[in-house]
């Protein structure tokens, strides 16, 4: 059996720099924090981006929505299902499909609004752990790579 051709300096650097890995770990713990603060209102952050998306455009179409938030199509759709059985959103029309429009119902916003204290708690213990530098260095990251504002 061959071995690989990896050196343990090599596998060191992996695991010792790899900004991959970081990222995800960063995410995984930030979005963990978000969701267990929105849990009691039945809710995820996911989810949480969705509708305020939906709800600062007014409406919007599926496509627009992953190209805002960045996220499949596939992904978007099993969200607003359920988001749709819960009364959040609604769709015309109703049955969905490839032209369909979204918007919050008068349910989701009263959800949002309900939801917006656990949020600030949730934003406040994200800035805390990852400390005014590291918010203002991923507000740099994001406007570097085109990632503005959730409305743009």
């Amino acid at each position: 059996m061959k071995r690989a051709s990896a050196t343990s300096k090599d596998l060191d650097r992996v695991v010792g720099e790899c900004i991959a890995v970081r990222v995800r770990l960063i995410n995984r713990v930030i979005t963990g924090l978000y969701d267990e603060a929105l849990r009691p209102h039945g809710l995820r952050v996911s989810q949480g981006n969705i509708l305020v998306a939906v709800a600062h455009r007014g409406e919007a179409r599926p496509a627009e929505v992953c190209r805002l938030l960045r996220i499949e199509k596939s992904t978007l759709s099993r969200d607003v299902e359920l988001m749709k059985r819960e009364g959040w959103l609604e769709s015309e029309p109703p049955s969905g499909g490839r032209n369909q429009t979204i918007r919050v119902t008068p349910e989701g916003m009263k959800l949002l609004r309900k939801a917006q204290p656990a949020w600030e708690e949730a934003q406040a213990e994200a800035k805390r752990l990852i400390g005014e530098t590291g918010v203002t260095a991923l507000s740099q990251i994001a406007a570097r790579l085109g990632l503005g504002r959730l409305a743009d």
